[in-house]
């Protein structure tokens, strides 16, 4: 499993995406690019690194995400552009975490979409 780099910014080029021209992008979901932009621009305006901050501050089992206080949450929530019902405002966040988590290595191995295989499909 990918272990997390340490908490500066250098080091977690390669395990975060820290730009939005990173080509493991090119097939991730609409709402989920919205976050990972968000993180990037919030990281951006700080002097810590956004992801290492989601990794080690998950949201409250009480409140998720979606009725979290937590201001840190609303900077990143502040820079979304994409109109999100509180539903996928939640799922996009829990994308970001496992992002922070493991890595966008392991997301895209866990969550992207699969090439189809036509012959295991039936016609």
């Amino acid at each position: 499993m990918n272990q997390p780099p340490n908490n500066s910014m250098a080091s977690s080029s390669s395990f975060y995406p820290v730009s939005m021209d990173d080509s493991r992008l090119s097939d991730i979901d609409y709402n989920v690019l919205d976050g990972i932009a968000a993180v990037i621009k919030t990281t951006k305006q700080r002097e810590s690194c956004t992801w290492t901050y989601l990794r080690d501050n998950p949201p409250s089992e009480s409140t998720g995400y979606m009725f979290s206080n937590n201001p840190a949450f609303t900077v990143i929530t502040n820079h979304m552009e994409v109109g999100h019902s509180g539903s996928s405002y939640g799922w996009t966040m829990r994308n970001l975490q496992h992002i922070a988590t493991y890595g966008m290595d392991a997301y895209i191995a866990a969550c992207a979409p699969k090439p189809c295989n036509p012959r295991s499909q039936n016609v």
